[in-house]
């Protein structure tokens, strides 16, 4: 694999763009770089939408797929879920810089797999956090009485609302009127449903707490069959990240290493989907509050990930 040591130097994404991995983008500033990398490499990178939020923001996926050739295992990158954790989409964007502007250092692993990145999930969410409370978590959907939003890991149909959640509209872990409730879900389901014949690997990336997780979050108790195959992957991304920086990183069952909670998304893939390599990483702490790393920090956690990332995508290549 090769070293991404270079990635804080290189600052400017795309030929004539003024965005930066020093800082933190707008989801417009992300919609933008999706065009843009859509226009300058049409030969292997397609955008689709995939729903609307309740504020009218579509959520866009970048898919990454040399000659459009189908007949590949697909990897699905799901970022920005929970608004205040502003690192996420930031990764993803990190994640489809290396593989599509630095496609040449990665011919083998593209003729391989195919990707679908979705960098910002909860695009209403996160502009609410940029502008008007920095600590917001849910997305923005109106709840009546004042309170807005869903706690969208808490929202996906698989073992909904058992454990972990709050059904006051008001709360941060509002789990919703039932299972896909939100908008911005049931667009990540859908989308799920239409490529669940060719999808090898879903990784959900958050922040923060320096932890590889597999499912199941609803329960310390109960794993998936393949959790021994789950078990020694994630122990070998968390070296990876270790490695990079020297954070120490956590692997284990989400419900083990967090408390259990019900209706996130790694859980709904592995227990409706079925799909074998189901994982979250959640990226290094910092800042006041472990999610609002500064911006002087950025660029070294997006190296650090992303290496995380690419060691998942090269075992899916070496299949």
């Amino acid at each position: 694999m090769r070293s991404l040591l270079a990635l804080p130097l290189f600052l400017a994404l795309a030929a004539g763009s003024s965005l930066q991995f020093d800082r933190y983008w707008s989801a417009e500033e992300i919609r933008i770089y999706l065009n843009e990398l859509a226009a300058e490499f049409p030969t292997y990178v397609s955008i689709s939408s995939f729903g609307i939020t309740s504020e009218n923001r579509q959520i866009w996926g970048l898919n990454i797929n040399e000659n459009f050739d189908l007949s590949r295992p697909l990897v699905i990158v799901e970022s920005g879920l929970r608004a205040r954790e502003w690192v996420s989409p930031m990764v993803a964007c990190s994640i489809m810089h290396e593989l599509v502007e630095h496609h040449y250092e990665f011919e083998e692993l593209l003729d391989r797999v195919n990707f679908l990145i979705i960098p910002l999930a909860n695009p209403d969410g996160y502009e609410y956090s940029r502008t008007a409370n920095r600590a917001w978590i849910k997305s923005r959907t109106p709840n009546g009485n004042g309170c807005f939003g869903t706690d969208l890991n808490r929202n996906f149909g698989y073992r909904w609302n058992t454990v972990g959640g709050s059904t006051d509209p008001c709360s941060d872990e509002y789990v919703g009127t039932g299972a896909f409730s939100a908008p911005e879900t049931t667009a990540l389901r859908n989308m799920l449903q239409s490529n669940s014949n060719r999808l090898a690997l879903y990784l959900s990336i958050q922040a923060a707490g320096q932890m590889v997780l597999y499912p199941y979050g609803h329960s310390a108790m109960t794993n998936p069959d393949n959790v021994v195959q789950l078990r020694s992957l994630a122990n070998d991304v968390a070296r990876t990240l270790m490695n990079q920086n020297g954070k120490i990183f956590t692997a284990g069952g989400a419900g083990l290493l967090q408390s259990p909670a019900s209706g996130s998304s790694i859980d709904y893939v592995a227990g409706t989907n079925h799909t074998d390599l189901v994982f979250t990483i959640k990226t290094r702490s910092g800042g006041n509050y472990g999610y609002d790393i500064p911006e002087a920090e950025l660029a070294e956690v997006l190296s650090e990930t992303t290496h995380g990332f690419l060691t998942l995508a090269e075992y899916v290549a070496g299949q």
